[in-house]
């Protein structure tokens, strides 16, 4: 069924280095195989870290909006002849998380030309973009941009009285930094 075959010294060389270079291509393979699952595992847990702080900072903006309304509403109360008083604000938008990223780009030009003249050039660019994380995991935060305020409500059983509804709403503007158009004061 098999026949033995023989090789003289100049096949066996070239039969061994075939059979070498096979198995560096085949090591070569697995490693980068296995070099990617580790960048994609990688970038799939950078991912999933920014999800669960931008989850966080969700929880921890709207907790912060709430004391906002909470402190307004107190030293609002505190205004001579308001009484008791609610206040609502609204926003634009949600607040914004930059996370800090390192990045490296990479850039090669190839120009040749052939025995009858012509010429090619290739450009070959690439960047890579990795989150910054600190020693828990967690990303590492350049900028937060804050919510920007729309509009405020504000109802007070005081507000019947037209001086004690000017104070509240020159209040709501000093303390809250927006423009007169951005309030509105109304009595319970």
């Amino acid at each position: 069924m098999f026949k033995k075959i023989n090789f003289n010294e100049k096949e066996k060389k070239k039969l061994i280095s075939l059979l070498v270079i096979g198995a560096l291509c085949v090591i070569s393979l697995v490693a980068i195989n296995f070099l990617q699952g580790k960048q994609e595992t990688s970038k799939t847990n950078q991912e999933e870290s920014v999800a669960k702080q931008n989850e966080e900072g969700d929880s921890k903006v709207s907790s912060e909006k709430d004391d906002l309304e909470k402190q307004l509403t107190a030293i609002l109360q505190e205004i001579n002849g308001s009484g008791d008083v609610s206040v609502m604000i609204t926003y634009d938008n949600s607040e914004e998380i930059e996370p800090a990223y390192n990045s490296s780009a990479t850039k090669e030009t190839t120009s040749e030309t052939d025995s009858s003249g012509g010429e090619r050039t290739v450009e070959t660019s690439s960047e890579n973009k990795t989150l910054v994380t600190s020693d828990s995991s967690n990303p590492i935060v350049i900028k937060t941009k804050e919510a920007k305020i729309k509009g405020v409500l504000v109802v007070a059983s005081g507000a019947k009285d037209a001086q004690v509804k000017q104070t509240l709403y020159e209040a709501v503007q000093t303390a809250l930094q927006i423009s007169g158009h951005q309030v509105e004061v109304y009595a319970k």
